[in-house]
């Protein structure tokens, strides 16, 4: 329970530690603010609907939130810190899932349950808090062009052969297979116009799709295509059981 009562957090399909908007209230009092966050998803400032800048923060390079700003004429409680952290207001740490973060000296203030096998430093956050990112407390994933390695949800495009086999069996990645892994994109590319797909992902096919969920997967960023949308290779098995979406690609 929030000053603003019960909140709700949205976060980015593809950075799935990112905010970008919280609701508050119900029904007519119901209000939407929006995340403006740095590149490895920490929140910078918090706008209301209409644009107005309701809070930003002095954040120092390890999460250490150095001053709140609010213009709303009220004060805006916003906790969420480095990614994946929440700010504890009886302790002063920052909540990490399975650890405590010290944002002013940027260490746990607890061992890596995983030991000396996590590297000989039991207490360090990720390596560059500007290239890094530890949402879990457990280990540090690099970023690349602020986008994380592994990107929570994705979508691939197919032809309705690929598509009913890959429904039914999912995907057996072949280390030795010279494709080295399945091609994947942004949930952000719209089923529709399967020609424009083609253009702009590269797709072979692209009559059906689905979305994948690549938590704890490997995945390898390539980039962005000819066509400007990212490019994720999926170096894994892929069982059916991952698919969170799938559907016919509209032709218009």
């Amino acid at each position: 329970m929030q000053q603003q009562g019960w909140r709700t957090y949205l976060y980015d399909a593809e950075q799935p530690y990112t905010p970008v908007a919280s609701v508050t209230g119900r029904g007519e009092s119901r209000q939407v603010w929006y995340y403006h966050t740095d590149v490895t998803g920490m929140p910078q400032e918090v706008t209301a609907a209409d644009g107005t800048l309701v809070w930003a923060g002095y954040i120092r390079g390890f999460g250490e939130n150095a001053a709140d700003i609010s213009n709303s004429g009220a004060y805006f409680h916003q906790p969420l810190r480095l990614p994946g952290q929440y700010f504890d207001d009886e302790t002063g740490l920052h909540y990490n899932l399975f650890r405590y973060y010290a944002p002013e000296c940027g260490r746990f203030v607890s061992q890596d349950p995983i030991g000396l096998k996590g590297g000989i430093n039991l207490y360090s956050y990720a390596p560059n808090p500007f290239t890094w990112i530890d949402p879990l407390g457990l280990s540090g994933s690099g970023l690349v062009n602020g986008v994380p390695q592994n990107p929570g949800i994705v979508r691939r495009f197919m032809s309705k052969a690929e598509y009913k086999d890959f429904i039914k069996n999912g995907f057996e990645f072949n280390p030795a297979d010279s494709r080295g892994g399945i091609s994947v994109t942004s949930v952000k590319v719209d089923p529709k116009n399967p020609d424009a797909i083609k253009r702009s992902t590269g797709a072979l096919g692209a009559d059906y799709y689905v979305d994948i969920d690549t938590t704890n997967k490997n995945v390898e960023l390539k980039g962005k295509t000819k066509g400007g949308v990212m490019d994720w290779k999926i170096k894994d098995n892929v069982h059916p059981n991952d698919i969170v979406g799938r559907g016919k690609v509209r032709k218009c």
